[in-house]
Formats: structure tokens, C-alpha cells, sequence
């Protein structure tokens, strides 16, 4: 049941479509970009942000002839309304997914963990849902979960667990991608302090660790870059076992990281959001196989 006190208090009510337009306004810093950005006549976005400090009461930028920057109230904004758009999204899918003829799971994974086990195992109990598969990749974990593009997801640490969560499945030791010809490549095995003096390509920074001089590669984001960047001779890349099991290649060679701990990879749902029947017996057949 709704809440009445907040369905009929009217400072609970925020337009959506002008929070959108502030947030254009926020990233950019300029009103000329955002209504770009957004295809949108600026008047009308200047209007829409007036109108939203209006509505609550406070100044969202201050404007002069230097530019465009955020008040403090503003920038508490930034935060409130990237949480309720995302909010919004999620219940705008679960809605549809409530409304469908057909039950559907969405299941995130990572590149290099092999998911058809489970997802098998699972649909021999459950032959009437329909499970789709989402790549997630490292910068995605938990908001794929948070704004409802799946229900579950397969994820590895480190990452920022609030609001989540984690059923841990297994460990994934930590290897080094480097290419053929390296002088480490004759080594059975690595220890950090080999890698101090060495370039390295890492897009996700593992907690427990630094090592290395960073790359002068920017923006990468997928495996795929990270290797392809390896093989070029621009840097050397930490990955897990799982990955480098699953992305052999004829130019790059892997060597265990012995004195690294692992990395864990886990089932990840949203705290409280494991009420779907479905959605706990895919936790369930994942920790048979994993026990």
C-alpha cells in the first residue's frame, strides 16, 4: 500500500524531466552544451532549471559572466538526482517485467566467467522463465544491479559492496598478461616487486595492491583493449585467472602472480531485492555448483 502522508504531501513531488535537465546543465557546466547535449532550445532550459529552483526553494548555479558553476545546494542535487533517476528506471522495468506474459531474469557476468552451468541447472527447474544474459563490464557492476538492468549479477572484487548483497562462489587468482618476447615471459611465476619498474595497463585497481608505473594508454575499458594494448608492447595487464583462462591468445602469455591475493567473484543482488522467487532459486543453483 502507498504511504498517504506521501502521496498527498506535495513537497515530495519533483519533475523528473527538469531533474534531467539539470544534471545536462551540472556535466556540462554550460547551458548552450546541455541544450545541445539534450535537443532542447536553451530558453526552454533555462525555464526548466528556473522553474526547478523555484520549486524548491533554493539556488541550483550561480550564473555570471564568467560562467555557469554550482551552489552547494546544487551539488547535494547532483548526487539525489543521478539515486532517482536510476530508482526510477529500475521500477519503470520491473513494471514492465510485472505487466509481461512471460517471466524473464536478467543475469550479468563478467568477461571470462562461464555462466552456462548455472544458468542450465536453473532452467531445468524453472523451464517457464526466460533468463537473458548482460555482459557488465568492470565499471558497471553494481550500477547494472542499482538501475534494474539485472537482477542478478555475477561480479568480481574489489568493488564498492553498499547497498548490495554478496554470495561468495570462488577464488580467482591474479595473473600477469605479457607479451611472448618479454624478459619476465621465461618466469614460472611473478612476484609483485618483479613489476616495479614495469608499465601496466589496469582499469580497476585492486584494493590490496599498487604496483608499477601506470600506463600512458587511456581508456580502456574491456579486456579486449587491455590485451590488444599488451600485445602492442604498451604495457603489461593484471587480470584474473578466469579471464586469461578464457582469452588465449598466439602474441600473450600469462604467468601467476604469486604473492597477489585473489580476486573473488561473486553472485551480487541488491540488499532486499531477492523477494522474486526466481531470483533465489538462481542464488541457489549457482552456490550447488559452487559450494
Amino acid at each position: 500500500m502507498a504511504t498517504r502522508a506521501l502521496y498527498l504531501n506535495q513537497d515530495a513531488e519533483l519533475d523528473l524531466r527538469k531533474l534531467r535537465y539539470f544534471l545536462s546543465v551540472a556535466t556540462t557546466l554550460n547551458f548552450g552544451r546541455a541544450a545541445e547535449e539534450l535537443h532542447v532550445a536553451q530558453p526552454a532550459l533555462s525555464r526548466a532549471v528556473k522553474a526547478l529552483e523555484d520549486d524548491l526553494g533554493v539556488m541550483l548555479f550561480e550564473r555570471n559572466k564568467h560562467g555557469v558553476a554550482l551552489t552547494e545546494a546544487g551539488r547535494v542535487l547532483v548526487g539525489e538526482a543521478d539515486n532517482l533517476l536510476a530508482i526510477t528506471l529500475a521500477a519503470r522495468r520491473r513494471v514492465r517485467a510485472g505487466g509481461a506474459i512471460v517471466t524473464t531474469l536478467s543475469i550479468g557476468f563478467r568477461p571470462g566467467i562461464i555462466i552456462t552451468p548455472v544458468v542450465q541447472e536453473f532452467t531445468r527447474e524453472y523451464p517457464d522463465v526466460v533468463v537473458v544474459a548482460h555482459r557488465i563490464e568492470w565499471d558497471e557492476q553494481t550500477a547494472a544491479l542499482f538501475d534494474g538492468r539485472v537482477d542478478v549479477a555475477w561480479v568480481r572484487t574489489p568493488l564498492d559492496i553498499a547497498g548490495l548483497t554478496l554470495i561468495p562462489l570462488f577464488d580467482d587468482a591474479e595473473m600477469l598478461a605479457l607479451p611472448i618476447g618479454h624478459h619476465l615471459a621465461g618466469n614460472a611465476s611473478i612476484v609483485l616487486d618483479q613489476l616495479e619498474d614495469e608499465s601496466l595497463l589496469r582499469y580497476d585497481v585492486a584494493a590490496h595492491h599498487a604496483t608499477g608505473t601506470p600506463s600512458l594508454v587511456s581508456g580502456v575499458r574491456t579486456i579486449e583493449e587491455q590485451l590488444d594494448a599488451v600485445a602492442s608492447g604498451l604495457g603489461l595487464a593484471l587480470l584474473p585467472e578466469t579471464a586469461a583462462n578464457f582469452y588465449q591468445r598466439a602474441d600473450i602469455t600469462y604467468r601467476p602472480v604469486a604473492d597477489s591475493p585473489p580476486y573473488q567473484v561473486a553472485l551480487a543482488t541488491v540488499s532486499g531485492g531477492r523477494n522474486r522467487p526466481e531470483i533465489s532459486a538462481f542464488v541457489a543453483a549457482a552456490q550447488a555448483l559452487y559450494p
